[in-house]
C-alpha cells in the first residue's frame, strides 16, 4: 500500500519517518498487500509497463523500500538497476529478497536521501519512485534531482496513492482509510499508530493538476497522468 507508511511521523520530519521505516520493515510487505487488497501488486506491474521504451537501460529506484518495484523492473532487463532508500533496515529486507533472484547481480542497493542523490548528472535512462514522494520533505527538490540524473529524453515514473473522487467510492475510501486501515496496521505491525498517518498524507498530497504543475516547474515535459482503480492510485510519467 505504501512504500512509506508511517508511525508517528510527519512528512516534514524526515528523521521520524526514517525511524518508522526501520521499525516497520519486518511486517511491511504483508501490510502493503493486505491493506490494498493486493492492488499494490497490480499497480506496480502497470507502472513498470509504462517504462517499456527504456528496456535494457539503466534504472534508478528512489525510496525503493523493500524492493517490490525494483524486482518488477527487472522484467525490463535493465543494464543495471540502483535502488536507494534512507531506511537501511528496509534495504536489508530487499537484500534478502534478492537472494536467488535472476539478474540480482545487476542490482546495487544504496542508502541515501532522495533530496540529494549521490549520482552524476545524466546517469540513468529512467528513474522511479512508488508510494514515497508524498513523504519527501521537499517534493520539488526531489523532482529536480530525478530530472538531473536522467539522460536526455529519459523518463521519470512516479506511482503514488491518491484519494478517489467518485462520490460513492470516495465515501467508502474515507471510512476504510480512517477507521479500518489504522486499526489493521496497529494489529499487524505492533505499532500503536501504524498507518494512522497514511490517510492524512494522501489527503495533503497535491491533486493531479497541482502535481503536474510541480513536475513542469521541475523541468519535466510530455507529462502523462494515469489514474488507477477509481483514482486510488495514480501514475505520473514525465520526460527530460
Amino acid at each position: 500500500m505504501s512504500e512509506h507508511p508511517s508511525v508517528n511521523a510527519s512528512p516534514h520530519d524526515p528523521q521520524s519517518i526514517q525511524r518508522m521505516f526501520n521499525a516497520i520493515a519486518p511486517t511491511y510487505d504483508m501490510l502493503n498487500h493486505l491493506l490494498s487488497f493486493g492492488l499494490d501488486i497490480r499497480w506496480r506491474k502497470r507502472a513498470i509497463r509504462s517504462l517499456e521504451e527504456k528496456r535494457g537501460g539503466a534504472i534508478l529506484d528512489i525510496a525503493a523500500g523493500s524492493g517490490d518495484l525494483s524486482l518488477e523492473a527487472l522484467k525490463l532487463s535493465p543494464s543495471y538497476l540502483v535502488a536507494t532508500d534512507f531506511a537501511e533496515t528496509m534495504l536489508q529486507v530487499f537484500q534478502k529478497k534478492l537472494r536467488g533472484q535472476r539478474h540480482s547481480q545487476i542490482v546495487n542497493l544504496v542508502a541515501c536521501d532522495a533530496l540529494s542523490l549521490p549520482f552524476a548528472d545524466e546517469s540513468f535512462d529512467a528513474t522511479m519512485v512508488a508510494f514515497g514522494i508524498r513523504n519527501f520533505a521537499d517534493r520539488i527538490k526531489s523532482l529536480r534531482e530525478m530530472r538531473r540524473v536522467l539522460k536526455p529524453r529519459g523518463l521519470s515514473l512516479i506511482l503514488e496513492l491518491s484519494a478517489p473522487k467518485a462520490p460513492f467510492v470516495s465515501q467508502l475510501y474515507k471510512v476504510y482509510s480512517r477507521v479500518m486501515l489504522p486499526l489493521l496496521g496497529k494489529i499487524i505491525s505492533k505499532h500503536n499508530n501504524a498507518y494512522a498517518y497514511l490517510p492524512d498524507s494522501i489527503a495533503k498530497f497535491p491533486d493531479q493538476h497541482e502535481f503536474r504543475r510541480l513536475m513542469e516547474e521541475a523541468g519535466f515535459a510530455e507529462i502523462h497522468i494515469m489514474p488507477l482503480t477509481f483514482g486510488a492510485a495514480t501514475i505520473y510519467l514525465g520526460r527530460k
